[in-house]
């Protein structure tokens, strides 16, 4: 299993998004997508070649996505009907696994993965 750190940016898109979650479908459905973020970043600690993770080295080499649609199914509780989210991370030079950021499907990937990441 690999320790996870989450970035300063990503912490900030995670709050966004629970946030948001909360004010548009309450806040049962918060926790539900909390619980969500939980068992996707578990499930990456755990395998980081996992079935939904992929390379996206043309946009940011050495970085990958996670959609949270792949971990569903283990997420404690009711299951968040359709998740929209995607973690990217990469993995540092002691393997610990990093996340970069969190954001919506229909984002532009390479819009939120040019700059350097303040951890």
């Amino acid at each position: 299993m690999r320790r996870i750190r989450v970035t300063g940016p990503a912490r900030r898109d995670i709050t966004n998004i629970l946030r948001r979650s909360g004010e548009n479908f309450g806040n049962q459905a918060r926790d539900r997508y909390r619980r969500l973020i939980d068992q996707a970043m578990q499930d990456l600690s755990d395998n980081t070649a996992r079935v939904g993770v992929q390379s996206i080295d043309d946009i940011r080499e050495g970085y990958f996505l996670y959609h949270l649609k792949w971990s569903r199914k283990a997420s404690a509780g009711s299951p968040v009907r359709q998740p929209r989210h995607l973690i990217a991370f990469y993995l540092d030079d002691s393997d610990d696994i990093i996340v970069a950021r969190m954001f919506h499907e229909r984002q532009m990937l390479s819009r939120h993965l040019v700059e350097p990441d303040d951890h």
